[in-house]
């Protein structure tokens, strides 16, 4: 077997209107760019970060399984919660630390895909 490493990641995320959920990634400070002029996938980014969102019809409300867990730098959640707040995002679960040793904050975009943003909080 030959041994390869993967370079990056990018997540697609399904969504029901690729210009709402591109404008409220944009809100939380993701440059936000429609693949040739918005045919129904999109690309995000912000700073080391990658996703991708594509338009289906087949969201049924309310029961989107879908999400990301972004792991983030030790003692920038709740700066990054205090950030998303001042944007309208609304928190579904505040920042608190978890049995999972995490501190973590969960929100979710407007076609219901969990975005989970959590802090190491082991020692070492």
């Amino acid at each position: 077997m030959a041994t390869q490493s993967i370079r990056h990641h990018a997540p697609i995320l399904p969504v029901k209107d690729l210009a709402r959920a591109m404008d409220f990634y944009r809100r939380l400070g993701f440059h936000a760019e429609p693949y040739q002029n918005g045919d129904g996938y999109g690309f995000l980014c912000r700073d080391r970060i990658e996703m991708h969102l594509s338009q289906t019809d087949l969201l049924i409300e309310d029961r989107n399984p879908c999400g990301v867990y972004f792991y983030l730098e030790r003692g920038t959640a709740a700066a990054l919660e205090a950030e998303f707040r001042a944007a309208g995002a609304t928190i579904l679960s505040p920042l608190a630390p978890r049995e999972w040793k995490m501190n973590e904050f969960v929100l979710s975009d407007p076609d219901g895909n969990l975005l989970r943003f959590g802090e190491d909080l082991s020692d070492g």
